[in-house]
Order: structure tokens, then C-alpha cells, then sequence
């Protein structure tokens, strides 16, 4: 193994190791430079592999989902399956680069398209934004508009290139896609926490299983996500009926484990750990400003 990995190794929780399988083949989140981030100590793929890894190999592993997929509005039932940097292979929405989530877990009745964060917030839509040789794809509001690029006209420049976000939002929000919005209602990072709530709906229907979208985060008032989930701010603000997108935090999960497992050592281990964890993240993110880019 590699000085990188084992570094990455001392980095995760040790009962998550066995969830990782080829640690040389894994799909480590890298910089610009190619090099493996889950080492530091604000790595949310870190963070995300220490929860679910640890919820995969364990014993307690189908009462957990249960209870979780129970806590956010869906139907339990297994055996449950998690595949931890889960890539939608049958492109359901058509996008060019498939969308890759944290952990998709997967039951006989549901499946949960978990979007995991630490210290950073949530992407955004790269077609309102420029470079210095190009011009943003999109004006940055939900109205026909003439793509500068390739001349195609549509609402949404996405859209336009056939992905198929629009043709599940109404599914799950209640937006009208026939209509303008400005700015855009998915503006910011609420465009990756939409992604994620349309490719669950896609995902449930082509699967014939309920579906939700989790946004699992690490709870502390210095972080940003954290501070949008405690606000309301997660849950995009044009659903109807229940949230399209369920914000639950890791010491949540860790309880809800706890609560519903048989292995109470493991998992009081496992929150000392992620306490451990957030509190050395909060100290770095009081001086430092923590970027996407960076987990």
C-alpha cells in the first residue's frame, strides 16, 4: 500500500475498512493534481466511509437501514446493500458525466441516495459560471435563453442538452416547468441537493422501489451545511407534501444505529470517533476557509 493510503487508512474508522475492498482501484476523491484527499482531516469521503462503511460491514447493518429508511419517510425491508461512491451506470438522466452520490443504499422495498458532507457546502450548477475564454452557459434564471456556446435555445442550458432534470422535478417539487423563475430556484448549492433528489425519483421509478434523498451531514455550528439543514435550508423550498430531500445528520445516524442495533460498543466507538473528528475539523475551519474542492 502506498505512503497516500495508508494515510487515508489511518484516517477511517477501523470497523470501515472492509467496505473500501480494492484500495488501489477505490474512486478516492483527488485534487487537481491527482492526489488522494481522504487523509485530511476534513475529508468528507473520510467522514462518509467511516459512517456507511462502518453501517455496511456491520452485524447490524439491516436493522440500521431499517430504521433509517423508516426515519425518512420510506418503506424497510431487506437484506440491504450499500455501495459506497455509487456511479448511476444507466445514465437515467441522460447526463454526459453520471452523477456520483456517497452511498446508495438499496432494500427490498427502498433505495436511499445519500449525498454526504463535512466542513464544505453543496455543489453548484457550473453553467452560470465563466472563464476567461468562455462565457457562462446560462444567465443564471429559469427563462428561455439562447445557450452562447452552441446556439441551442431552452429554459434550462441542461436541459438543452438533454439531461433530464426538468422531467422529474415536478415529480418531487412543486415547480412549474412551463414557467419562468429569476433567478433560477436551483440556484447555488440547491442545485446539487435537487440532482440528487431527481436522480433518487428516477432511480425508485426504473427500479419499482420507493426512493429518498439524504443529505448526511456532520452537525456543528461552524459548518455550512450544518448551519443550512438547522435553517430549513437543505429541503428545497418549492417541494410539496414530504421533503424531497431528508437532511440527517451523522450523530443522528450513529444514534439511530445505536437505538436500533445490537452492537452498542461499536457504535459508541464509532461517535467518539466522528466527535473527535468534528471537533479537530471545527478548530481548522475557525481559522481556515474550508473549500469544495478541498474534501
Amino acid at each position: 500500500m502506498t505512503d497516500d493510503l495508508t494515510a487515508v487508512r489511518e484516517n477511517l474508522f477501523p470497523a470501515s475498512h472492509g467496505a473500501i475492498g480494492d484500495w488501489l482501484t477505490f474512486p478516492w476523491h483527488r485534487d487537481r493534481a491527482n492526489r488522494i484527499q481522504a487523509h485530511k482531516p476534513h475529508s468528507s469521503q473520510a467522514i462518509a466511509i467511516d459512517v456507511f462503511g462502518t453501517i455496511k460491514m456491520s452485524i447490524d447493518r439491516d436493522r440500521v437501514l431499517n430504521a433509517i429508511a423508516q426515519h425518512v419517510g420510506v418503506a424497510p425491508g431487506g437484506p440491504w446493500s450499500i455501495t459506497l461512491e455509487w456511479t448511476d451506470k444507466d445514465r437515467l438522466l441522460r447526463e454526459r458525466r453520471p452523477t456520483q452520490v456517497d452511498a446508495l443504499a438499496v432494500g427490498s422495498n427502498a433505495a436511499l441516495v445519500i449525498e454526504c458532507k463535512f466542513t464544505e457546502p453543496g455543489g453548484k450548477c457550473s453553467q452560470t459560471t465563466g472563464s476567461r475564454t468562455r462565457k457562462p452557459q446560462c444567465n443564471g434564471s429559469y427563462v428561455e435563453q439562447a445557450n452562447p456556446f452552441s446556439g441551442v435555445r431552452s429554459r434550462c442550458t441542461l436541459a438543452g442538452k438533454g439531461i433530464r432534470y426538468w422531467d422529474y422535478i415536478p415529480k418531487v417539487l412543486a415547480i412549474d416547468p412551463s414557467a419562468d423563475h429569476a433567478p433560477c430556484p436551483f440556484a447555488g448549492d440547491g442545485y446539487q441537493w435537487v440532482r440528487n433528489a431527481v436522480l433518487a425519483a428516477a432511480l425508485g421509478e426504473h427500479r419499482k422501489l420507493q426512493a429518498a434523498a439524504i443529505a448526511a451531514f456532520a452537525d456543528h455550528p461552524s459548518f455550512s451545511t450544518a448551519r443550512k439543514a438547522k435553517l430549513g435550508l437543505i429541503d428545497p423550498r418549492y417541494c410539496s407534501g414530504k421533503a424531497a430531500v431528508r437532511p440527517v445528520s451523522y450523530q443522528e445516524i450513529i444514534d439511530i444505529a445505536r437505538q436500533a442495533g445490537l452492537d452498542p460498543e461499536l457504535w459508541n466507538d464509532l461517535s467518539a470517533w466522528i466527535a473527535l473528528k468534528i471537533a479537530r475539523a471545527s478548530s481548522c475551519s475557525s481559522h481556515t476557509v474550508i473549500t469544495p474542492g478541498s474534501s
